[in-house]
């Protein structure tokens, strides 16, 4: 039984009467009475019972009825889902972001999904840095990444997001801290405590142009692995470090004072989402029309 016979046959039930069950499929009482004689026939029982004055469900018609109703409620969500799939409605996408300069922004796109499209499954994976997020996309592990870049491989697109602030965090009671704004000369002398580097981090390449332009290489580096440890270690005055204004705001840091950097090459840095060009999908659209309408 296919899902043609299947509604004919449930209309038929339902009516007990050719005339109105043909003309609710809209179609002739002939070609009705003959599709369901070759069901009939192809069950190997009758379906109804029929006098001149009646229509009447054999047994096997009464144990048909669930049956059909199953399977066309399963073609029905066939149907939908395949629809679905074409505007973008299921589907699964994956983002990497890197750490607490994306949080904000990865927890509202996350929350707008669920409402508009929440049989779309979002799968968010924590990258430790943005330059391994973006190597991920590249990959194609991972869909989208959002992170600070300045520059961008021509095989991606992205959208802008916002900006986040470079900033200078120092112990509060370093000699600056009673400033709003420095210069990179005056911390020349300054142990400096990074982030590991690599070819797209945003960060460390601000940090080594405003040291060059400030006229010195800085002399004592320690690298740590992520943000708090950073935080952590310029709290007990274990040196001063190039941040974000994004990492002030979440990042709990009550022995730390955030400075301004006086240097005019010192602009925004823009957080991005980012994906492939050659992977948009409508599902992927579906993210990027969602992010257009929080970000943009």
């Amino acid at each position: 039984m296919d899902v043609v016979d299947a509604r004919a046959f449930l209309v038929l039930a339902e009516e007990l009467h050719f005339g109105r069950a043909a003309q609710r499929l809209q179609m002739g009482q002939p070609p009705l009475s003959r599709q369901i004689q070759r069901l009939e026939r192809a069950l190997g029982t009758k379906l109804f019972k029929r006098t001149s004055r009646q229509v009447e469900l054999t047994v096997a018609g009464q144990t048909l009825i669930e049956p059909a109703r199953e399977l066309i409620a399963a073609s029905e969500r066939a149907v939908e889902s395949v629809k679905s799939t074409i505007t973008g409605q299921i589907g699964t996408v994956s983002l990497g972001f890197a750490g607490a300069s994306s949080n904000a922004e990865v927890a509202a796109l996350a929350r707008q999904l669920a409402i508009k499209t929440p049989r779309l499954r979002f799968e968010v994976t924590s990258s430790q840095f943005a330059d391994d997020a973006l190597k991920k996309v590249l990959d194609k592990s991972l869909d989208f990444s959002i992170g600070l870049w300045e520059f961008l491989p021509s095989e991606l697109d992205s959208l802008h997001l916002g900006d986040d602030d470079v900033l200078v965090a120092v112990h509060k009671n370093h000699p600056l801290a009673k400033h709003d704004r420095v210069s990179m000369a005056q911390l020349a002398q300054d142990a400096w405590i990074n982030l590991p580097g690599g070819y797209n981090s945003a960060l460390q390449n601000r940090f080594r142009n405003l040291s060059l332009n400030a006229g010195f290489v800085p002399k004592r580096n320690q690298t740590v692995p992520d943000s708090w440890t950073v935080m952590l270690l310029v709290g007990v005055g274990m040196g001063a470090s190039l941040t974000l204004s994004s990492v002030a705001s979440a990042v709990p840091a009550d022995d730390v004072k955030f400075l301004e950097i006086d240097d005019p090459t010192n602009t925004p840095i823009p957080l991005r989402l980012v994906w492939r060009r050659d992977a948009l999908n409508p599902v992927l659209q579906t993210v990027i029309d969602t992010a257009e309408e929080l970000f943009t």
